[in-house]
C-alpha cells in the first residue's frame, strides 16, 4: 500500500514519462543477473545484445538506451520496486525481462498505472497477461507446450501415462493441462506425483513410476541438478529406454553436456531448438556466436530476449515522428507477425500472447555429441492452448 502511494505521488509530481519524437528512448530490463538463475540473466543479455548488434541502436527515428536491473533470486517485491524506480527515476518508456511469473505479476499494477508497455520474456503463468492491458508475452503460456504432448503420445499409441512434476505453480499447470487433454482424448493416467522442489533423492518417486508400468512418463522438473538427478534415478531403475519419457526444458541445448548417453531417446516439448532449420535461425546463431564466441548460449531464453527486443523496437518504430505513447505502442503490436529464429510468430490481438510453433524434440547423438533433434512440429499453437 505504501509503495503504491509513493508511486502515485511521484507520478503526480513528475508525470508519466513520454518521449518526444527525437528524444532517446530508455528501456528498462529486469532480470536475474545474479543468484540461482543467473544463467538466464546471461541469456537475456546475449539475446538483447545480439539483437542490437544486428539491428542497430535506433528504432525508427529514436536512439535506444538500455538500463539493466538485477532482481537476484525469487523476489517479486524487488521486481516491483525496480520497475517503479526505472519508470519514475530513470524515465524508461518500456520494460522488458522477467524470468519468473511472480515477478511479472508484481509489476502488472505498475504497468497499468503508468501505462508502460511491459514485455515478458519468459514468465509463463497462463493468466499473467490478463493482469494488465500493458503486459505482452513473447515466451510462452506454459500450457502451450504442456498440452501438445498429449495429442502426440496418443497418436503414437501411448495410452497409459504417469505425470511427475515439480511441486510449484508451473508444475501444477503442466500437470493439469496435460491431464485434461490426455484424458479427454481417451488416455489413462496411471499415477501422479508432485515432487518437492528441494528433493535430492528421486528414487521413491521413480519406484512408483516403475510399479505403475506406464507407456509414457510426462515430467516437468527444473533444469540443472534436479533434472540430472531425476534422470539418474530413472536409469538406476532401468527405465530409460523402456518407456517413453517426455519433458520440456529439462535437457535444453545448453544443458545437454550435463548428461551421458543414457539420455538418448528423451523427448521434450518446447517452442525452440537450436536445430530449427530456417535461414533466420542460422543467421541468429551465427550472429550470437560472432559476438560471444564459445560463451554463446543458444537457448530458448536467449531467443525470448531477442524477440522481446524486436517487439519493443516495433512499438517504437510504429510511432516514428510522433510523441511516444504507451497505449499506442500496445495497439501497434496487436496482431503483429514476424519471422523469429524459432519460426513464424504472431501476437494474438486479443490476448497479447504469442502464437507459435511447438516442437517435439528427441535427444540423439549427432557428430559425436548429444543434440535435440526435431521429430515433429505442431504449427501455430495459440496461447492459451485452444482447439
Amino acid at each position: 500500500m505504501f509503495g503504491s502511494l509513493v508511486l502515485a505521488c511521484a507520478l503526480a509530481v513528475a508525470g508519466v514519462h513520454t518521449a518526444s519524437a527525437q528524444e532517446k528512448v530508455r528501456v528498462g530490463i529486469i532480470g536475474p543477473f545474479s543468484g540461482p538463475f543467473a544463467a538466464t540473466g546471461i541469456q537475456f543479455r546475449q539475446g538483447i545484445e545480439t539483437y542490437v548488434a544486428t539491428h542497430g541502436t535506433k528504432a525508427g527515428d529514436r536512439e535506444i538506451e538500455l538500463i539493466y536491473r538485477d532482481v537476484g533470486g525469487t523476489n517479486p517485491a524487488a521486481a516491483k520496486r525496480l520497475a517503479e524506480e526505472l519508470i519514475v527515476r530513470d524515465k524508461v518508456s518500456f520494460l522488458g525481462g522477467f524470468y519468473l511469473s511472480p515477478e511479472g505479476a508484481a509489476v502488472a499494477s505498475v504497468a497499468t498505472e503508468t501505462k508502460t508497455p511491459t514485455v515478458l520474456f519468459v514468465a509463463a503463468s497462463p493468466p499473467l497477461v490478463k493482469m494488465s492491458p500493458y503486459l505482452v508475452r513473447v515466451g510462452r503460456n506454459i500450457l502451450q507446450q504442456a498440452v501438445p504432448p498429449a495429442d502426440w503420445a496418443l497418436k503414437k499409441g501411448l495410452k497409459r501415462a504417469y505425470i511427475a512434476v515439480a511441486d510449484y505453480a508451473p508444475g501444477h499447470d503442466v500437470q493439469g493441462g496435460f491431464k485434461a487433454r490426455f484424458t479427454a482424448l481417451g488416455g489413462q493416467i496411471v499415477g501422479e506425483d508432485r515432487i518437492p522442489l528441494n528433493t535430492i533423492d528421486f528414487a521413491p518417486f521413480v519406484e512408483r513410476i516403475a510399479n505403475a508400468k506406464p507407456d509414457l512418463v510426462d515430467i516437468f522438473i527444473p533444469g540443472g541438478a534436479p533434472a540430472v538427478s531425476f534422470m539418474k534415478a530413472m536409469g538406476a531403475q532401468g527405465l530409460l529406454g523402456k518407456m517413453t519419457l517426455m519433458g520440456q526444458a529439462e535437457a535444453d541445448d545448453t544443458d545437454l553436456h550435463l548428461f551421458d548417453d543414457s539420455l538418448i531417446g528423451f523427448y521434450s516439448s518446447l517452442y525452440y531448438a537450436a536445430a530449427v532449420p530456417t535461414e533466420t535461425n542460422r543467421k541468429f546463431k551465427a550472429a550470437l556466436t560472432e559476438k560471444f564466441g564459445n560463451a554463446s548460449a543458444i537457448a530458448f531464453a536467449t531467443v525470448d530476449a531477442y524477440d522481446g527486443m524486436h517487439v519493443i523496437y516495433r512499438m517504437i518504430e510504429a510511432q516514428k515522428g510522433k510523441p511516444l505513447d504507451g497505449t499506442a505502442g500496445i495497439e501497434a503490436i496487436k496482431g503483429y507477425a514476424w519471422e523469429s529464429p524459432r519460426g513464424p510468430l504472431k501476437l494474438d490481438p486479443e490476448t497479447r500472447d504469442v502464437i507459435q510453433n511447438v516442437y517435439i524434440r528427441r535427444v540423439e547423438k549427432v557428430d559425436g555429441r548429444l543434440q535435440n533433434v526435431i521429430v515433429d512440429t505442431i504449427e501455430a499453437v495459440k496461447d492459451p492452448f485452444t482447439r
